[in-house]
């Protein structure tokens, strides 16, 4: 997350840098499924006559059913799925990647006014323990989307990050330290402002957007890792 002090991008700028991280992303990904995916899916297939196929030679109905459900022909199948696999690897890509562009350019303003917006529906909620389970309702996506609106947009970039924290934001246990120390200390009036809170919640929420920051590579991988490893099982078969 950006912590410089220059003027943050507009949103539309933004937009623009996130639609363009997620097309290239994708691009790239087609490029792979075609290239390397069919590619590979191909060289197999022409692989299919060697000297470990002989019904392939040989002819006839019987010959053809034996083809289709010999392991060879699975192999080639599943190694034909991978070309949808590099596909979907590169849609997510491309989504982390726009996300990042808006956790860099706007990160410090989200962290700071989702805190704040979540601070403000706890620290509203009603003391009994019934209630604060209920809390899920008033800390749902499309609730903070309508509230931030105004100040963040209401495009699916800051839709989608609102819902990462969320997801990631372990917000039952910091609820419970809240209400544990809060009544620790006598407690407080509903309504009123808790900087504690405040503070603590920007800080974890700060964190939730650095990891969205830093896309992992690691699914990628492991699909070229068993790609290559399919392939050599498959050849093997042949051989």
């Amino acid at each position: 997350m950006s912590t410089n002090t220059t003027p943050s991008p507009s949103l539309g700028r933004t937009g623009l840098r996130a639609g363009t991280a997620f097309a290239g992303a994708v691009f790239k990904s087609a490029l792979l499924a075609i290239l390397l995916g069919g590619g590979v899916f191909f060289f197999y297939i022409s692989q299919l006559s060697g000297p470990g196929m002989p019904a392939a030679r040989a002819g006839g109905a019987g010959a053809v059913i034996a083809l289709l459900f010999s392991p060879s022909v699975l192999v080639a199948l599943l190694l034909l799925g991978f070309m949808p696999l590099y596909l979907m690897l590169g849609i997510a890509q491309g989504r982390s990647r726009a996300l990042r562009q808006v956790v860099l350019a706007h990160g410090d303003t989200i962290a700071q006014r989702l805190g704040a917006a979540i601070a403000g529906r706890v620290e509203a909620m009603p003391r009994t323990h019934g209630a604060l389970q209920r809390s899920s309702e008033w800390l749902s996506v499309d609730a903070l989307s309508r509230q931030l609106a105004p100040v963040l947009g209401e495009g699916r970039a800051v839709r989608a990050v609102i819902g990462f924290v969320l997801n990631r934001l372990p917000l039952s246990t910091l609820l419970a330290d809240w209400q544990a120390g809060r009544a620790a200390h006598g407690g407080t009036e509903a309504g009123v402002e808790d900087p504690a809170l405040r503070a603590l919640l920007q800080q974890r929420i700060g964190e939730t957007l650095q990891e969205m920051a830093t896309p992992s590579r690691t699914p990628l991988y492991i699909a070229l890792a068993a790609h290559a490893l399919l392939l050599g099982f498959g050849l093997w078969l042949i051989a």
